[in-house]
């Protein structure tokens, strides 16, 4: 179990490390928090937690259902930062444009503004990743105990 905490957290951290500009348009990236659900659960453990998730009424329900609804924030999260990462490399493409006029480039304050608000992205989807972890692990602990 530890190892596959380990994972989830290390899936957090990959998350935040920035990819390869170029590569990053020409692959469909996969979703930080559903891939940790199955990095840390496996795909038997993944496909349990949408049966559990099913189970109405009950505490592992409703905790496997937190589990499902966490992690998609996560992956929220995680498209809002990169949708946010694509505008500000837009703006720094057309800052950094020799076509243009320099008297009519945006330069001020524009890494400032947009390094304030990606810093807020980022820390939010590390928290939400953060808090995955912590539901994750109280619903491995509830399902291991309704094994025994």
């Amino acid at each position: 179990m530890t190892d596959r905490i380990s994972r989830v957290r290390g899936t957090a951290a990959r998350a935040n490390t920035p990819s390869d500009p170029s590569s990053s348009d020409s692959i469909r990236h996969r979703a930080p928090g559903d891939e940790a659900l199955r990095a840390a659960l496996g795909e038997d453990g993944y496909r349990h937690l949408g049966h559990h998730r099913q189970e109405r009424g009950t505490a592992l329900g409703e905790l496997a259902d937190l589990v499902c609804s966490t992690a998609r924030e996560a992956d929220r999260l995680h498209g809002k930062l990169r949708r946010h990462a694509a505008h500000v490399r837009d703006r720094l493409d057309d800052t950094l444009n020799p076509r243009l006029d320099p008297a009519f480039v945006p330069v001020t304050g524009l890494l400032t503004s947009t390094g304030h608000t990606t810093d807020l992205h980022a820390a939010r989807f590390a928290q939400q990743m953060n808090q995955l972890t912590l539901v994750l692990e109280s619903y491995q602990a509830a399902a291991r105990r309704t094994r025994a």
